[in-house]
């Protein structure tokens, strides 16, 4: 299994001109299945996916705009009644992280690359993507002969989306509407994007 991760501000998808789901700040996944992929492999990329850390420590979902063009979330976390101030860093933490992590400390603020969309408190947005698997090695015409569709590819993604729902908050976890043409549209907050593949065993 192949996911394509877009870390964003908001996003919604819609069929034949009628919304079907809409999130706000989180993680748009792309999730493209192979031939040879089984339902065995989805928990291990379910929990790859909500624990990879793309935000920066201290990122929580309702501080963060959404552009006004997307459909509200009814899902979207808010924030308490009351939160503590951050905490400044010390030059030691600043020197050992060295300049590019500090640069990214001073636009985001808090430590790069320390929470997940659980601990952000987000919302993730899964689109089945039949054609992330395709070769275009030859010719110009991508060959998809190593992507599965049809209702094994169904079976695997939705065992995705029950593990995921089960993990987090399963009002969270969002939806497109598998095998159909979908209008998605996606505002990617950095940019951040970033690929997983079950198949890479060094991951």
């Amino acid at each position: 299994m192949r996911a394509v991760l877009q870390r964003v501000t908001g996003a919604c998808v819609h069929v034949d001109g009628k919304l079907v789901s809409t999130i706000g700040p989180g993680v748009v996944a792309l999730i493209g299945i192979e031939t040879e992929d089984e339902a065995s492999v989805a928990p291990k990329l379910g929990e790859k996916i909500l624990s990879l850390r793309m935000w920066n420590q201290g990122a929580k979902a309702w501080d963060i705009t959404t552009p006004s063009h997307y459909p509200a979330s009814s899902t979207r976390a808010v924030a308490p009644a009351a939160t503590a101030a951050p905490t400044s860093s010390s030059s030691t933490d600043i020197a050992e992280r060295g300049p590019v992590n500090e640069r990214a400390e001073a636009v985001w603020g808090g430590k790069p690359w320390s929470s997940s969309v659980v601990e952000l408190e987000g919302e993730l947005l899964c689109i089945s993507q039949f054609t992330l698997h395709a070769r275009t090695a030859k010719g110009t015409r991508p060959d998809f002969h190593k992507s599965m569709g049809g209702d094994k590819a169904r079976e695997i993604y939705e065992a995705l989306l029950k593990h995921m729902r089960q993990m987090y908050k399963e009002d969270r976890i969002k939806d497109g509407a598998f095998g159909e043409m979908m209008d998605v549209s996606l505002s990617n907050d950095g940019p951040v994007t970033l690929i997983i593949d079950t198949a890479d065993k060094r991951k």
